[in-house]
């Protein structure tokens, strides 16, 4: 059974905004379980984050999110370690490229199955874990749960529908579960993060398309993660990062049509190009 530190799971950990919210965290006096499907990757990761805070306890964990027995297993391993957690972070996900037409009908369902359902069996498997650590911690929010989903999530683009479908149904049900969570004192933050410096333009499917801002201009993950932890610690509704994405969110409350208007044009000079 775990001692007094505090505890995070971050699925996705293996890479990217996931492997820099386990750092993040880490130093900060957590210890962390690292799930993800890539287990190699996620030994690295743990080797290099002890070398650094000698006092964490980092766990691997293999999870693949699209598999109720893999969630389930590696909720039973967690548990077995630590007995408690206070901040659950859905990381894990990937994007898809293509308009709505060409873009096959499995690979919409592959998309949603990993970004929607993937997070929804984490956090149905955390949540007597997080009731568990709230009942025993005497802050207003006693435990979290923190969705990384991003500006699109608010603010469907062209020629990413799948994705961005996939960011709106996990805003759907942050809200709902939002309100769920609040007397038991389990807060739910979500954080959109803008275009970040990751892997994530690699192992996306299909082509991005041109015109569109490049990866180059994003944040770094490691800022990403650090407003993922202050979620974590300070839970807010939404969390709007880069100054694109909070100029594309205040321009989707103030006017859409506009917004219609000035992507329509650039999806047309794409189309063209």
């Amino acid at each position: 059974m775990h001692g007094g530190r505090p505890v995070a799971l971050v699925t996705g950990a293996s890479a990217g905004i996931g492997a820099a919210c386990v750092k993040v965290f880490a130093a900060a006096g957590w210890d962390v379980a690292a799930a993800a499907r890539r287990t190699e990757k996620l030994d690295e990761i743990a080797q290099a984050v002890t070398a650094e805070v000698p006092g964490a306890t980092i766990l691997p964990l293999r999870c693949d999110v699209n598999s109720d027995d893999s969630v389930k297993d590696a909720f039973d391993a967690f548990r077995k370690r630590f007995g408690k957690l206070d901040a659950l972070v859905n990381n894990a996900g990937y994007g898809v490229y293509g308009s709505v037409e060409e873009t096959p009908l499995e690979r919409f369902r592959a998309n949603m199955e990993t970004n929607y359902f993937g997070v929804l069996r984490c956090t149905q498997s955390a949540l007597p874990l997080l009731r568990e650590a709230a009942k025993g911690n005497r802050r207003r929010w006693g435990a979290a749960i923190v969705m990384v989903s991003s500006f699109v999530g608010r603010r469907a683009l062209p020629g990413m529908a799948s994705y961005c479908a996939s960011k709106f149904a996990l805003e759907g049900l942050s809200e709902a579960l939002r309100i769920e969570l609040a007397d038991e004192r389990v807060a739910v933050s979500v954080v959109n993060p803008g275009v970040t410096q990751t892997d994530f333009f690699k192992t996306a499917e299909g082509a991005r398309p041109k015109g569109y801002l490049p990866p180059a201009s994003g944040m770094s993950s490691e800022a990403v993660a650090r407003v993922i932890f202050s979620a974590a610690r300070r839970p807010r509704r939404n969390a709007y990062l880069t100054a694109a994405g909070k100029a594309g969110i205040a321009a989707q409350w103030l006017s859409p049509r506009l917004l219609d208007w000035i992507m329509k044009d650039n999806w047309a000079k794409s189309r063209k190009s």
